[in-house]
């Protein structure tokens, strides 16, 4: 692992496109919380886009490892391609893997490319991670039917534990967005729930703790899979093998999506003028608050 005079932390990012926005969301971060940062992973979605990140990277240089995988996995289904994760090549295409296998450091943060950080995060998530295996925001609850019948949340997704039979009765009395889908994923236990995550937009991972047991070192899926949603299925297998994490919520660190209300990172990828508008506020942020341009 990493020596005791580093930094505690290393981060993990996905770009795909949106170049403006990303580098509001890692200047942002390193202001806030860079003295606990050493390395940032930064994987390109997208072969033949790096020059996009060029004065980025020039900024970061030093810091930031480049790595540009030979698949473009993107979000398609893992649930039935598994079998190919035993090969790095495909491995490497998932999400935060890459920097997953090759961080020295004991923690992991992971963060999405359209976040504007306004305090120290890492420092928050270091002082309540204590024995968990992770710890930021929990569950998509507003999707989910045990949020909308008032019986779990995001601070009490330990609590409820009902069966699949329990379950599946009240997502039909309280059917959500992606109801019809759980049956797919969950046979046997219904609990984590089919919604529950750690979000992986903003979070940070125990690596001592996470990489034994996550492909290829041990059973569980890896973070970046998209079963449900990405990172569903290794927070269920985490779980059944007896971890947890913690929750913390936003308020007061961090917004998501901050460039464009109302819309979420993957929606904004199929709206071009939502999309233009977001990376034209973001480089008049850079320009105004960072001297970036």
């Amino acid at each position: 692992m990493s020596s005791d005079s580093s930094p505690p932390v290393d981060v993990a990012v996905n770009v795909f496109r949106k170049p403006y926005q990303t580098a509001v969301t890692l200047l942002s971060l390193l202001r806030h919380s860079g003295d606990l940062i050493d390395k940032i992973y930064l994987t390109v979605d997208e072969s033949g886009t790096e020059h996009l990140y060029g004065s980025l990277l020039e900024r970061l240089t030093g810091r930031c490892v480049l790595f540009v995988p030979r698949f473009h996995y993107w979000v398609r289904s893992s649930k039935y391609y598994r079998f190919l994760f035993r090969y790095r090549v495909f491995r490497h295409s998932l999400r935060y893997q890459y920097a997953w296998e090759n961080t020295d450091k004991k923690y992991l943060f992971l963060t999405h490319t359209d976040l504007l950080y306004s305090a120290d995060v890492v420092r928050r998530y270091l002082e309540v991670i204590d024995d968990r295996i992770g710890v930021g925001e929990v569950g998509m609850c507003w999707n989910c039917p045990a949020s909308t019948a008032g019986l779990c949340s995001s601070e009490r997704y330990l609590e409820y534990r009902p069966s699949v039979a329990g379950y599946a009765e009240l997502t039909r009395e309280h059917p959500g967005a992606r109801s019809k889908y759980y049956p797919r994923y969950r046979h046997e236990t219904a609990w984590p729930l089919p919604e529950c995550r750690l979000n992986e937009w903003a979070c940070m991972i125990d690596m001592e703790k996470a990489r034994p047991i996550t492909m290829p070192y041990g059973p569980c899926t890896p973070m970046g899979a998209m079963y449900l949603d990405i990172g569903t299925e290794w927070f269920y297998e985490a779980h059944r093998l007896g971890y947890s994490v913690e929750h913390v919520g936003r308020t007061g660190y961090y917004a998501h999506a901050w460039a464009t209300p109302g819309y979420n990172g993957h929606e904004l990828l199929f709206d071009k003028e939502q999309y233009r508008q977001a990376e034209e506020t973001a480089k008049r942020m850079l320009r105004d608050e960072y001297d970036f341009a």
